[in-house]
């Protein structure tokens, strides 16, 4: 059994992983890209996208969607992250052929029989990811209160820019997934973004983005 790097597992030695992870009959599963993953209907595990990719969308009543969040290899997933929403309108969704590492929330959360000394480390590492996805989500929202969609476009650019320290950055995932992050058309966000180009506001080539402005 080999474990992805994960902030899960911070100050947690490889070894004491392992030894957690036989403990908490963890399982591995395989899906392949558009598959659904799982449903926030009371299912109390946790995901941890060992590779490939996968992101967490919500289906609204109007029939369109919007992607809450990007997976990639080393993140973790689960309801206990979306407590907040209505369960059943949340699923992950693979977007590439990927594998997942499932652990029932309840066994990290309370002691085993085996008292694993670096549990506590372990329940540390899931609030301070809780607490992570909890800022995430406010940026997100942030974003998408924002009218127009040269503003969702800006607020987020500037966002990415942050987190990489560089007015230049790639975006995460494709434009059709960018125009379901941020709830907008794809026809129109494309459009404004050629807009935003010919102003000298932004540079694009690929997922490649500059901010000129």
């Amino acid at each position: 059994m080999s474990i992805t790097k994960t902030a899960l597992f911070n100050n947690i030695e490889e070894k004491d992983q392992l030894q957690m992870m036989h403990c908490f009959n963890s399982y591995v599963k395989n899906f392949s890209a558009g598959n659904i993953i799982t449903s926030y209907d009371g299912n109390n595990k946790i995901g941890i996208i060992e590779s490939g990719s996968a992101i967490v969308v919500r289906d609204l009543d109007s029939g369109s969607r919007v992607v809450l969040e990007y997976l990639n290899e080393g993140d973790l997933f689960g309801e206990l992250f979306y407590h907040y929403a209505v369960s059943s309108y949340i699923y992950v969704e693979a977007k590439s052929d990927c594998s997942v590492r499932f652990i029932d929330y309840e066994h990290i959360v309370k002691r085993c029989t085996n008292a694993c000394m670096h549990h506590s480390q372990l329940v540390n590492n899931v609030l301070l990811m809780m607490s992570d996805k909890a800022q995430n989500i406010c940026e997100h929202l942030d974003v998408l209160s924002q009218k127009s969609i040269r503003d969702r476009l800006i607020s987020y650019f500037e966002i990415l820019s942050s987190q990489n320290d560089s007015r230049e950055f790639d975006l995460p995932f494709t434009f059709s997934t960018l125009a379901e992050y941020l709830a907008i058309d794809r026809s129109a966000m494309s459009r404004e973004l050629k807009k935003m180009k010919d102003e000298e506001l932004i540079f694009v080539n690929k997922k490649h983005i500059k901010l000129l402005y």
